[in-house]
């Protein structure tokens, strides 16, 4: 087939086309002028791996013709999801991600789905499978819904039950109104809506233990400590709407960042070629899931997108551009190169005789005029920091102020769980200070038998030392400054960090215990939800309502404290 002459031939109308092999169709694409994209395919073709498979394997092409761009894309996404071409994008991301359903029933329990046509309660979606179904697993192992679905009746509970994980409601084993009450707060927790619950369960709490029921009020704790972490949020939290999907690209990768109950539930990197496909993704994914409230770009939607997805919705959908800083942060975060290595083995060898470490593990001590001192262990793990492995340390023998003391200690503490394999041993430890930081964690590596590089790096000078007596000035090498300096600088700043927040604790603990109206359960609730009088001070209202506190509780406090200030 003598592609240029068939192409040519095309209309100058808007439209949708097929290519085809035999009655199979391959692709499917809309254009504003179909003789002018199709041409375009086949110019790509010759430098394009994707275009050129496209045409290479198909054997001929359609063509229909529409009244307007907006037709033409209905009728894209509706023959993408007939035939399921194998070059569309839009069908690869175009099933669904899981959800977890919520049922309606008496007695209700949650299940994995996909898709929106379900009754009950939808939460999610989960971009990754095996999370949805963990979270299925911790909504039964914290809140007991049944598992068994359909349920039955029977005389003798199922083993879940003795496994606490199920209620037994089939065995008449939990009243109603108390599985209600599990519902209820299951239900908070998905949604991250916590602030009619959390009252209620610390006064049932408070209700069993004055029974006796001792085994109620452990499962109470949990569920209570799982909804404050929720309630507290996670990388982002207090943004300005409860349900929005950001769509954030970065050069050839695009994040996917979900935001319900104004809280990042969930992300996932993809990387695409153009902006075609970046498009055709958007739609694949709204044809088998939820359109939040809001949807965010930093990139243009096309107003035939908008139109239909505001049709789908069957709603109001707002399109933002401007996004939070924090979340736009995060985005970039998470999009951003990560450090590039590829010059470091020389880098290595030639300043400091070694191969690349693929985990350096930094520490540093931090206390406030010799008191409450803690410390810091921080992992950089393959070219990134690992935030997850991240240790922090309250110092137990000495609290004296002795840094040299207190730094053996950690390392002891360290040594031990990695000699007992609960850890990988690192390539290489960094201390923060000088000579004498690097031989304490000379003696305790040998005292432990770790086969493992120590090193010292001091603020200000810069200059690493190591335990053969090299000195690199890390201001004249810039990709070894860069990774030390910001495995130092990060152990400084965890370790005074968690200074702070235990001091400020101190302090909060003491002003709350004689604040008017904050008893025994709002003062936990503080507890668990603030590190300082100044983050509870500077909490909008709905933040305080979603933890079940009084507005006027700010208001309560700063009249304690303003003798003070005066």
């Amino acid at each position: 087939m003598r592609w240029r002459d068939r192409l040519t031939s095309a209309p100058e109308r808007c439209g949708v086309y097929l290519f085809k092999r035999g009655g199979k169709t391959l692709y499917v694409g809309k254009a504003k002028n179909l003789k002018r994209r199709l041409l375009q395919h086949l110019r790509l073709s010759e430098t394009d791996v994707r275009e050129a498979a496209i045409i290479g394997e198909s054997t001929d092409i359609e063509w229909i013709v529409t009244e307007s761009e907006f037709e033409a894309l209905v009728l894209e996404i509706d023959l993408i999801q007939l035939h399921k071409p194998k070059f569309n994008i839009l069908h690869k991301y175009g099933g669904g991600y899981p959800m977890l359903l919520l049922t309606e029933d008496p007695f209700p329990t949650v299940r994995v789905v996909r898709g929106t046509e379900h009754r009950g309660v939808l939460f999610g979606p989960f971009l990754q499978s095996r999370k949805a179904h963990r979270v299925k697993r911790l909504i039964h192992r914290l809140f007991r819904l049944r598992t068994c679905d359909p349920m039955p009746l029977r005389n003798e509970p199922c083993m879940d039950y003795h496994l606490g994980l199920c209620s037994a409601p089939c065995a008449g084993l939990i009243e109603a109104e108390e599985y209600a009450l599990n519902v209820a707060s299951a239900k908070a927790l998905l949604s991250g809506q916590v602030a009619e619950i959390l009252p209620e369960l610390y006064r049932k709490i408070e209700e069993f233990s004055s029974r006796m029921m001792f085994e109620k009020c452990a499962q109470l704790r949990d569920q209570i400590e799982a909804l404050e972490n929720m309630a507290r949020g996670q990388a982002v939290s207090a943004l300005p709407f409860s349900s929005a999907d950001l769509f954030y690209r970065l050069g050839p990768s695009l994040g996917l960042f979900l935001v319900r109950g104004g809280k990042l539930l969930s992300k996932r990197i993809y990387s695409f070629r153009g902006d075609g496909e970046i498009e055709e993704f958007v739609l694949g994914y709204y044809c088998a899931n939820q359109i939040p409230e809001v949807i965010l770009t930093n990139f243009p939607l096309s107003a035939e997108v908008k139109r239909w997805l505001r049709s789908r919705k069957r709603g109001d959908v707002k399109f933002l551009r401007k996004i939070p800083s924090k979340l736009e942060d995060l985005a970039r975060e998470n999009l951003g190169e990560e450090l590039n290595l590829s010059l470091a083995p020389e880098e290595f060898e030639k300043k400091l005789g070694i191969g690349v470490p693929e985990i350096i593990e930094g520490f540093d001590v931090s206390h406030f005029q010799g008191e409450g001192t803690v410390g810091s262990c921080v992992v950089w793990e393959r070219g990134r920091m690992n935030k997850k492995r991240y240790r922090k340390y309250r110092i137990r023998q000495s609290d004296s102020g002795d840094d040299y003391a207190s730094l053996r200690e950690i390392l002891s503490r360290r040594a031990k769980r990695l000699r007992s394999g609960e850890e990988p041993v690192p390539d290489l430890w960094l201390l923060d200070g000088g000579p004498g930081q690097l031989n304490v964690g000379v003696e305790v590596r040998d005292r432990f038998g770790l086969k493992l590089k120590v090193m010292a790096l001091a603020k200000g000078e810069e200059i690493l030392l190591t335990e053969e007596g090299r000195e690199v000035k890390l201001r004249e090498e810039p990709l070894l400054c860069r990774i030390f300096g910001l495995v130092r600088d990060e152990a400084h700043r965890f370790a005074l960090s968690y200074s702070r927040k235990l001091r400020a604790k101190s302090v909060m603990e003491d002003v709350l215990s004689k604040v008017r109206g904050v008893g025994d359960v709002r003062r936990r609730i503080i507890y668990r939800n603030f590190e300082s009088l100044y983050d509870l001070l500077e909490a909008d209202e709905e933040q305080l309502r979603k933890l079940g506190l009084p507005s006027q509780l700010k208001q309560e406090v700063r009249r304690y404290l303003k003798p003070f200030k005066d």
